[in-house]
Formats: structure tokens, sequence, C-alpha cells
């Protein structure tokens, strides 16, 4: 039955908005922004992000393709688990 609950929150987390992007500003160079992939829900464990761009808006536009490839492979493993 505890099995049948993981599933339920590997679902829920993937419909719904836990993750999020993050961007800021390292002050390293001439690239100094940087974006990185969030959960609300809690802490992910591990840190999923990259960094070097200019500007912001860049940093912005390859965190939420990242954020949508990660979501996308969540509902396979998700899907997989069935």
């Amino acid at each position: 039955m505890q099995h049948k609950n993981t599933r339920l929150d590997w679902s829920r987390m993937a419909t719904e908005p836990d993750y999020y992007i993050v961007t800021f500003e390292t002050d390293r160079g001439p690239f100094p922004w940087t974006w990185e992939i969030r959960r609300r829900s809690k802490p992910m464990g591990v840190r999923i992000g990259d960094s070097g761009y200019q500007p912001q808006t860049a940093a912005e536009f390859a965190g939420q393709r990242a954020l949508d490839d990660f979501l996308k492979a969540v509902a396979r493993e998700e899907r997989r688990g069935r």
C-alpha cells in the first residue's frame, strides 16, 4: 500500500507547479547569470542548473527548457512505475 501512495505523490509532483526556475547573478565576468531548478514542497537533494548566461533572459529561457525536459522525464518515470 505504501508504494501506491508514493506513485500518487510522483504523479502530483509531475502535474502541479511544484518545480520552478530561479535565476541569479553571480558577478562572474561578462556572463554572470545562472539558472537553477527548485522544488517548493521539499528540497530536491541535488542541484540542477547551469551558469554562463548573458543576459538574464537567456538564463531564464535555458532554465525553462531544462525544466520542461525535467518534468517530462519525471512523468515518464511515473508511468514506468505503473
